[in-house]
């Protein structure tokens, strides 16, 4: 997994740095549905140097190839500032749950 991050605005990279062990969660909350999907990691990572290239790579597959398109928020441009970082988890263990619940009435 790589996660793209500033290493002067985000802590994320000085803890790698530190300690390499972490855990990541991703999930797909919806209260209205009720649906929860969960994916957690545990592993360690490393911090690397800014790769616009590899960056770009990436954005790419999950924002289209129309960068033009993209959150320049988030984003860009370029894919990242100079203090830009690419941080790189190597899972250890990975769990998926379906955590979904059925919601309250006054919910739905």
């Amino acid at each position: 997994m790589w996660i793209i991050t500033d290493q002067r605005t985000d802590s994320f990279p000085r803890r790698i740095r530190a300690d390499p062990r972490c855990a990541v969660s991703i999930v797909d909350f919806d209260r209205r549905t009720g649906r929860v999907h969960h994916v957690g990691i545990r592993g360690t990572a490393t911090v690397t140097a800014r790769d616009e290239r590899l960056a770009r790579r990436l954005l790419r597959r999950y924002l289209g190839p129309e960068e033009a398109a993209w959150d320049t928020a988030r984003f860009g441009p370029p894919v990242g500032g100079p203090d830009s970082v690419l941080v790189r988890v190597t899972p250890v263990t990975v769990v998926s749950r379906d955590q979904r619940y059925v919601p309250a009435a006054g919910l739905r």
